[in-house]
């Protein structure tokens, strides 16, 4: 609920103090030289210790003056209050350029933090500092799931939306319809600072199926035999895989109006009680077909397109996505893969289920499902305008102040003076000084 104190108090913004600036400075310095230096000797070693506590008294010496202390990560520079520090150069030398690279865009201390947290921060960054081989989780994602209570932080709008790898075993796409140029590019573009992985084993794949010859299609005994067990194992499977496969073939080759619309239907349900059992791979998979079969058959059977649409308004409804509502809590407790499949998930819905994901927070009270669910709603309002300024009018603090951060980015200064008027009068102080401060740095008063 809101304060109805704060109605009535008048918000005080003002640009900043040189000394409150030097004070951030100072302690821009001193985080980045602690993540530079972390490492160099074993955690419990006196110069690890030492180096931790210098960076524990350094921000809590701020935040005692001046509140959280936070920063925006561009490429090679934190910024505070428009004004660039430590800037460096673009590589793994820089932590910077780390952070920036494996999608952080923002990241504040608050008032509390502890030597613990920050040590956790530390070693987390330096694991992921060299990206390993085969890494079970990302920096972002681990930092997620450490869940450091007085440690925020953003990740890219890119990083939400970039399609994880998977391997679907028996979910073979059918007609895999290649994305646009455009479209890929958006879907991973924080990914280009990355280093590229090796296209070897790939290409022998590949190369094994053209020069095989004869011999590819001649088995030994023991390749008979494992391939009997995998026979007899799939002969007492459940056949819903199979069956859904089916369905899209059928789909994709179906004229009739009415047919194609009871396919749809199926698929529906199918959706919803894949969700229901958490079989995340098979939820994905179906709306990822779906979004293929649409862009297949755009143009040789248009009247598909209402379909379509229905579908994707009736799987965002509260009575199928509330489904998630148990799912949120534990979340941190997922294998990587089957988070990875989860987030991909939501960010194939439709931007609209920004609405209804905004309506599970006030059953949701842990901080870090919380913070998940925002950074996901977030990533649907960079995509919506229509659904940001919906998403601006609700109550919850954590979502609006993260949605003001979104705005802020927006191309359209307009759009941004618009969204901003807004807000400027929201029942919490906290936004309405957030909503200020931008205005403020965009000269937008």
């Amino acid at each position: 609920m809101s304060n109805p104190d704060n109605m009535a108090t008048d918000d005080h913004f003002s640009a900043p103090s040189g000394a409150e600036m030097a004070a951030a400075e100072t302690a821009a310095n001193t985080i980045i030289g602690g993540l530079k230096n972390y490492g160099i000797f074993p955690p419990d070693h006196a110069s690890t210790v030492m180096l931790l506590n210098g960076v524990q008294q350094t921000v809590s010496r701020f935040i005692e003056k001046y509140g959280d202390l936070s920063f925006e990560v561009e490429r090679q520079r934190l910024v505070y209050r428009e004004k660039p520090m430590c800037e460096g150069e673009a590589s793994v030398d820089n932590p910077v350029f780390i952070l920036y690279r494996d999608g952080i865009r923002w990241f504040e201390f608050l008032a509390g933090i502890q030597e613990p947290e920050l040590a956790t921060f530390s070693r987390i960054f330096n694991h992921y500092r060299v990206i390993p081989e085969e890494p079970e989780d990302d920096l972002v994602t681990a930092l997620w799931r450490a869940n450091l209570l007085h440690i925020r932080y953003e990740a890219s709008y890119e990083f939400w939306d970039n399609e994880p790898v998977m391997d679907l075993e028996a979910f073979q796409p059918v007609d895999q319809v290649q994305p646009d140029e455009e479209d890929s590019a958006e879907r991973n573009g924080w990914e280009s600072v990355r280093p590229e992985s090796s296209t070897e084993e790939y290409q022998k794949m590949s190369l094994s199926l053209a020069e095989g010859g004869a011999d590819l299609w001649n088995m030994t005994l023991d390749e008979q035999q494992a391939l009997a067990q995998l026979v007899s194992a799939d002969l007492t499977s459940d056949k819903s895989e199979v069956a859904l496969q089916l369905m899209f073939v059928v789909l994709r080759c179906e004229e009739e109006p009415e047919v194609y619309e009871s396919i749809v239907n199926y698929l529906h349900e199918e959706f919803r009680l894949a969700l229901d059992g958490r079989n995340f791979r098979q939820a994905y998979f179906i709306l990822d077909n779906m979004r293929q079969t649409a862009k297949l058959l755009a143009s040789a059977r248009p009247w598909i397109a209402a379909l379509h649409s229905r579908f994707l308004a009736d799987i965002i409804r509260p009575e199928v996505l509330d489904a998630m509502v148990p799912i949120w809590p534990s979340l941190s407790s997922m294998a990587a893969a089957e988070l990875k499949v989860f987030i991909a998930l939501l960010q194939l819905l439709p931007t609209k289920a920004g609405m209804t994901l905004a309506g599970m927070l006030a059953r949701i009270d842990a901080p870090q499902a919380r913070s998940l669910i925002v950074e996901i709603i977030a990533s649907y309002a960079t995509r919506d305008p229509k659904v940001l300024e919906l998403l601006l009018r609700r109550d919850e603090e954590d979502l609006v102040l993260r949605l003001i951060r979104v705005m802020r980015d927006l191309p359209d200064r307009n759009t941004v003076a618009r969204l901003l008027h807004q807000v400027k009068d929201h029942p919490r102080s906290k936004i309405r000084q957030e909503a200020r401060r931008i205005q403020g740095s965009h000269n937008m008063y």
